[in-house]
């Protein structure tokens, strides 16, 4: 039985920087369809439910302007974008080539990888389960490691910004394929071991193979097999 784990809350630390918080919360909805394409944000009840003043929400929402995840419209406000299959393929492209170059580079010098134990152990659990939505925060947080021990971080960096239409892809490919994230997390065995061997183009044919396993799915049906939702934010 597919069981789902829910993606960040609606909790607000008060003593942290708002904006970025209220950024991951929204686009972690966006991205699971809680938010659906053609969904209104409203800035007023919702900077009520999370107890924050408007401006720290106005800077995620132009952040995820931005990012080509929401629209502004006159008379109306912030909409959640539509997919959008030519962002898509260029954000697979921009990703492909920098992840790529993270991974020659661990290939090159052997990286030690044990960082990344305990991230495998929680995806294979998540795996076995088809728990898409815990693998899916282990699967940015394996691609985040890849960047960090490489020392580079700012690809990371690069390719987070760039990728919302990738993730929502990705999201629904875990959410509507059985053992989506079982075939994902074989393709991580297999990046660490082409790694391991210091195979950089090993390495290189495995993450591009990875990065470009989402464009598999027919973007016309994207999303038509996920549970329907009225576009409000319940938690």
């Amino acid at each position: 039985m597919t069981k789902k784990t829910p993606l960040p809350s609606s909790d607000i630390d008060h003593t942290a920087s708002i904006a970025p918080q209220v950024y991951d919360y929204l686009r972690s909805r966006i991205v699971d369809n809680r938010l659906p394409p053609g969904a209104r944000i409203s800035e007023a009840p919702l900077a009520s439910k999370l107890k924050i003043s408007r401006t720290p929400l106005r800077v995620a929402l132009q952040q995820l302007a931005t990012e080509g995840l929401i629209t502004t419209r006159p008379q109306v406000g912030s909409i959640v974008a539509e997919f959008d299959n030519a962002q898509l393929h260029e954000a697979v492209l921009i990703r492909g080539a920098l992840e790529v170059a993270v991974v020659q580079r661990l290939a090159e010098s052997k990286a030690d990888l044990t960082s990344l134990e305990s991230i495998m152990a929680v995806q294979e659990r998540a795996a076995q389960l088809d728990d898409y939505a815990t693998f899916f925060v282990q699967d940015e947080a394996f691609h985040a490691e890849l960047a960090r021990l490489a020392d580079m971080p700012r690809a990371w960096k690069i390719t987070h910004s760039i990728k919302g239409h990738v993730d929502r892809q990705r999201y629904t490919m875990m959410a509507c394929i059985p053992k989506r994230s079982q075939r994902a997390f074989e393709e991580h065995l297999k990046i660490i071991k082409e790694i391991r061997s210091g195979s950089p183009s090993g390495a290189a044919s495995a993450m591009r193979d990875h990065v470009n396993s989402v464009l598999e799915l027919d973007l016309q049906g994207h999303g038509k097999d996920l549970p329907e939702t009225d576009g409000q934010i319940n938690g």
